[in-house]
This record gives C-alpha cells, sequence and structure tokens, in this order.
C-alpha cells in the first residue's frame, strides 16, 4: 500500500538533510532478506521456541522443566527462559544453532538493507546477530564495512567523534553481538546483567547517540524484549519531549494510551503505515529520506 509522506515529521526530514539521522535496525528487517531457508532470521522469541524443542528432543532438558520454561515465555519472562535453556544447552550446541538460523549460506541481503546507506549515516545500530547489513554494505561500496560489538564501545565513540576527520565509512553497532562470534551473543539474563554491568562504555556510547543525534527505528514491533529492556535501561537519556526519537510501526500496532506513554516515558513518536504483505512501506520510507537527503546536497544547511 502507498505510504503517506505526509505523516512523515519535519523533524526526521530535517535530520535526513543533515546527516544526523541514526538507522535502528530490528528483527523485521532481516525477514526481507533473500534466502531459500524458511526458518533463517528468527525474532528472539521464535530462537527461544526452537530452543526449547532442540533441548527438549536432545534430552538437555527434561520433560517438567520443558513445561516449566515454556510457561515462562508465555508469561513473557523471556530472560528467565533464556537463561534456563542456555545453561542447560551444551555451549557448541547453541553456537552451532545460532550460526545456522543467523547466517544461512545463500542469504543475500534485502533492498531495504542497501538503502539504509543511502541515507548516509555515521552509524547504522542494530541488535541483530546476522550480518545482512555489513553484507548490504559490502555489496553498494565494495569496502568492508567497521562492524563493532558492545565490546568496542570506546572505538565506535572515538570514531563517531571522528568520523568528519577522515572516517571514510558507518560504523555498523551490534548491540547484541554478531554470529561471527556466536559464543559472546547476547541472548540471556546473566548475558544482559553482564552487559549492563561489566560494559560499562556501551550504555554511555548509546546515550550519547541518543542525545547528540535522530533515532529512526526500522522493523521493531516494541513489543521485542530486547527493545524494550533497552529502552528501559536508557530511560533517562531518551526522554526528551522537545526532541522526540521515532519508532516506525504497523498501523494498529499500538493503541492511543501505548503511543502517548511512549513519547512521554520515552521521547519515541510513533510513524504508522498500513503494512503490506512484504512491508515495503519500510522501503518506500528510506526512499523518502534520502530523497530529501540528496535534494538539498551542496546546498549549505541553514
Amino acid at each position: 500500500m502507498p505510504f503517506d509522506t505526509s505523516t512523515i515529521p519535519d523533524r526526521l526530514k530535517e535530520a535526513a538533510r543533515n546527516r544526523v539521522l541514526v538507522p535502528f535496525v530490528g528483527a523485521g528487517l532481516s525477514k526481507q532478506a533473500d534466502t531459500t531457508d524458511k526458518k533463517a532470521f528468527p525474532t528472539w522469541i521464535e530462537l527461544l521456541a526452537e530452543l526449547l524443542k532442540v533441548s527438549l528432543t536432545q534430552n538437555y532438558i527434561s520433560a517438567d522443566e520443558a513445561k516449566q520454561v515454556g510457561k515462562l515465555i508465555r508469561q513473557g519472562r523471556y530472560l528467565m527462559a533464556a537463561q534456563a535453556l542456555r545453561a542447560g544447552m551444551p555451549a557448541d550446541a547453541l553456537e552451532s544453532l545460532i550460526v545456522k538460523r543467523y547466517y544461512p549460506t545463500d542469504a543475500r541481503p534485502g533492498e531495504v538493507h542497501k538503502w539504509l546507506f543511502k541515507l548516509e549515516p555515521d552509524i547504522v545500530i542494530t541488535t541483530n546477530y546476522d550480518k545482512l547489513i555489513e553484507d548490504a554494505f559490502a555489496m553498494v561500496f565494495k569496502k568492508v564495512p567497521y562492524a563493532w560489538t558492545f565490546k568496542n564501545a570506546p572505538e565506535v565513540q572515538r570514531s563517531l567523534q571522528g568520523f568528519r576527520r577522515g572516517i571514510d565509512r558507518p560504523i555498523i553497532f551490534k548491540l547484541h553481538g554478531c554470529v561471527g562470534s556466536p559464543a559472546d551473543t547476547i541472548l540471556s539474563e546473566m548475558d544482559y546483567r553482564q552487559l549492563l554491568y561489566r560494559e560499562p562504555g556501551y550504555k554511555m556510547v548509546l546515550s550519547a547517540i541518543f542525545v547528540t543525534r535522530v533515532v529512526l527505528m526500522l522493523g521493531f514491533s516494541f513489543s521485542d524484549p530486547e527493545l524494550s529492556l533497552l529502552m528501559e535501561t536508557m530511560r533517562d537519556s531518551l526522554k526528551n519531549q522537545s526532541s522526540p526519537d521515532y519508532i516506525f510501526l504497523p498501523h494498529g500496532a499500538k493503541a492511543s494510551v501505548e503511543k502517548k506513554r511512549l513519547r512521554d516515558d520515552f521521547g519515541l513518536e510513533v510513524i504508522e503505515y498500513e503494512p503490506s504483505p512484504d512491508h515495503r512501506e519500510v522501503l518506500d520510507l528510506l526512499k523518502y529520506l534520502a530523497a530529501c537527503k540528496k535534494a538539498t546536497k551542496g546546498k549549505k544547511t541553514p
């Protein structure tokens, strides 16, 4: 369905023109990759469901424990469920499954991944484990991107500070790790605890990005548990009612009360679209914002 560009806030268009717009990519964009593997790129909850099935069939947990973990998932206690599954499953089995699901051999980035870079951002943030964004950059620019995880927060900060002084390509900041190092992926309760308390630079860098730039969240439902946790840890940095960030959601995904809470509690303004089956509207939005930037190229910013 054609996307109504009149719903795009002026602040977002201005951020695109001034190259201070930061795409923040969730699992929904990975679903637009080209692959024959129907199980590729699961959401976090889909991954938990598969881990539970494997753990039961391989006798990593008992039938009674499986029922308890299933109940935790249904109750929305995802971190505790993930911790139970990770603790019971051999590390090599878990890492093998992560690689299998997030790095299928025939996968190619979708057009939406390539258009992220038409915005000429200095950084792209993602909670995804896969390498689709990196592959898209390499395909378009014939260069290897800078792809760093939470372990490289100081390098990310230094690069952002010097971006306009010689850094020739954007940073891809993978908040929850990468399939290239599956042992370090953030999945369970203990993982999140260590991330928040043993990687202090991680939160500082994210806070700086949200304070100094305009963030556009794509491919999230905001029911994604990892995004909810991230927003909670950064509530103080995000609550800036005069200068909102944005999340692009299908129409009806959030009712009026939820949208108001996102705006007032997190400084996140919802931009809605009527979704087509392939959510092509996300690509339409990126193309429109890239056109906003292109229209003023060569002109001085007021």
